[in-house]
Protein backbone atom coordinates (compact mmCIF):
# COMPACT_ATOMS: atom_id res chain seq x y z
CA UNK A 1 0.00 0.00 0.00
CA UNK A 2 2.96 2.33 0.50
CA UNK A 3 3.61 2.23 -3.24
CA UNK A 4 -0.07 2.94 -3.99
CA UNK A 5 -0.17 5.85 -1.52
CA UNK A 6 3.01 7.25 -3.04
CA UNK A 7 1.56 6.96 -6.54
CA UNK A 8 -1.70 8.67 -5.57
CA UNK A 9 0.13 11.49 -3.75
CA UNK A 10 2.80 11.89 -6.42
CA UNK A 11 5.51 10.90 -3.93
CA UNK A 12 8.07 8.11 -3.86
CA UNK A 13 7.83 5.83 -0.83
CA UNK A 14 9.15 2.64 -2.47
CA UNK A 15 11.86 1.60 -4.89
CA UNK A 16 10.82 0.93 -7.56
CA UNK A 17 7.80 3.14 -7.36
CA UNK A 18 4.59 2.66 -9.29
CA UNK A 19 4.66 4.57 -12.56
CA UNK A 20 1.13 3.75 -13.71
CA UNK A 21 -2.09 2.15 -12.49
CA UNK A 22 -4.61 1.47 -15.24
CA UNK A 23 -8.06 -0.06 -14.92
CA UNK A 24 -9.72 -2.28 -17.52
CA UNK A 25 -12.85 -0.74 -19.02
CA UNK A 26 -15.00 -3.24 -17.18
CA UNK A 27 -13.18 -2.27 -13.95
CA UNK A 28 -12.33 -5.80 -12.97
CA UNK A 29 -8.55 -5.55 -13.04
CA UNK A 30 -5.89 -2.99 -12.28
CA UNK A 31 -2.72 -3.19 -14.36
CA UNK A 32 0.39 -2.00 -12.52
CA UNK A 33 3.57 -0.73 -14.17
CA UNK A 34 6.61 -0.03 -12.01
CA UNK A 35 8.99 2.82 -12.81
CA UNK A 36 11.54 1.72 -15.41
CA UNK A 37 9.51 -1.29 -16.51
CA UNK A 38 8.37 -1.90 -20.05
CA UNK A 39 4.72 -2.88 -20.05
CA UNK A 40 2.59 -3.84 -17.11
CA UNK A 41 4.14 -6.22 -14.61
CA UNK A 42 1.36 -6.69 -12.10
CA UNK A 43 -2.37 -7.29 -11.89
CA UNK A 44 -4.77 -6.74 -9.03
CA UNK A 45 -8.50 -6.79 -8.50
CA UNK A 46 -9.89 -3.25 -8.54
CA UNK A 47 -12.35 -4.23 -5.82
CA UNK A 48 -9.49 -5.36 -3.56
CA UNK A 49 -7.48 -2.21 -4.26
CA UNK A 50 -10.48 0.05 -3.50
CA UNK A 51 -11.29 -1.91 -0.32
CA UNK A 52 -7.68 -1.63 0.85
CA UNK A 53 -7.60 2.11 0.05
CA UNK A 54 -10.85 2.69 1.96
CA UNK A 55 -9.62 0.68 4.97
CA UNK A 56 -6.42 2.69 4.98
CA UNK A 57 -8.22 6.03 4.96
CA UNK A 58 -10.65 4.70 7.61
CA UNK A 59 -7.81 4.14 10.10
CA UNK A 60 -6.04 7.38 9.15
CA UNK A 61 -8.56 9.44 11.11
CA UNK A 62 -9.36 11.80 8.25
CA UNK A 63 -12.05 14.45 8.43
CA UNK A 64 -14.98 14.06 6.01
CA UNK A 65 -13.40 16.68 3.71
CA UNK A 66 -9.99 14.96 3.83
CA UNK A 67 -11.63 11.61 3.11
CA UNK A 68 -13.43 13.05 0.06
CA UNK A 69 -10.12 14.46 -1.17
CA UNK A 70 -8.38 11.08 -0.65
CA UNK A 71 -11.09 9.33 -2.68
CA UNK A 72 -10.94 12.02 -5.39
CA UNK A 73 -7.15 11.69 -5.65
CA UNK A 74 -7.39 7.90 -5.87
CA UNK A 75 -10.03 8.09 -8.60
CA UNK A 76 -8.06 10.69 -10.55
CA UNK A 77 -4.87 8.60 -10.50
CA UNK A 78 -6.40 5.26 -11.48
CA UNK A 79 -7.34 5.82 -15.11
CA UNK A 80 -9.49 3.66 -17.38
CA UNK A 81 -8.19 2.46 -20.71
CA UNK A 82 -10.97 2.02 -23.31
CA UNK A 83 -11.08 -1.33 -25.02
CA UNK A 84 -9.24 -3.30 -22.33
CA UNK A 85 -12.17 -5.49 -21.39
CA UNK A 86 -11.50 -8.72 -19.56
Amino acid sequence: MAAVVGFVLGESFTNPEIAELTVSESENLVYIRKAGAVGFDGLQSLEDLRNNWNKLIDVAGLTPDERREAVRLFNSKVEKVPGMEV
